[in-house]
């Protein structure tokens, strides 16, 4: 496909992927909420920020860290969160270490590479992470510091 494809691929995806109409029925009404992700002291890019609820929820919101660190929470695409008391983990791996081969058909390929772990896993795991947060009809916000620059061979 050419790029103009794609680009018209997006543009269709961003006037008509999450419009109300495709809202699932029975999800609860969404309130705005950021999470700003620190780590070392500045901003963390391309982390996984979930929230988890005690209460059997059909939905979870999620949302990947930008540039700036913040996370805009989305519930199933939608933006939002719905109300509640839940347990925030942050996630972020990074595969390297890559050995290539080149095959018959003189096309390098990836033979093996390792999986890295970027954030302390005491703030990955919904058991040992100490960051909560509380959903109310208000708009909401969070800062969390997940620890020093971290660096640690993971099993995916």
């Amino acid at each position: 496909m050419s790029r103009y494809t794609y680009i018209l691929l997006l543009l269709l995806l961003l006037l008509f992927g999450c419009t109300e109409s495709n809202r699932p029925g029975d999800m609860p009404k969404l309130f705005p909420c950021t999470v700003s992700v620190i780590q070392g002291g500045g901003p963390l890019e391309g982390a996984i920020v979930t929230f988890h609820s005690d209460s059997e929820q059909k939905y979870r919101p999620v949302a990947y860290t930008g540039a700036d660190g913040n996370a805009v929470m989305q519930t199933y695409g939608f933006p939002g969160v719905p109300i509640g008391k839940y347990k925030i983990t942050v996630r972020k791996v990074v595969d390297d270490d890559f050995v290539y081969r080149t095959d018959e058909d003189g096309i390098e390929v990836i033979v093996s590479s390792n999986t890295y772990r970027l954030v302390d896993p005491l703030y990955s795991n919904v058991e040992t992470t100490p960051h909560e947060i509380e959903i109310t009809s208000k708009r909401a916000q969070a800062k969390l510091d997940v620890g020093e620059a971290f660096r640690d061979q993971s099993e995916r």
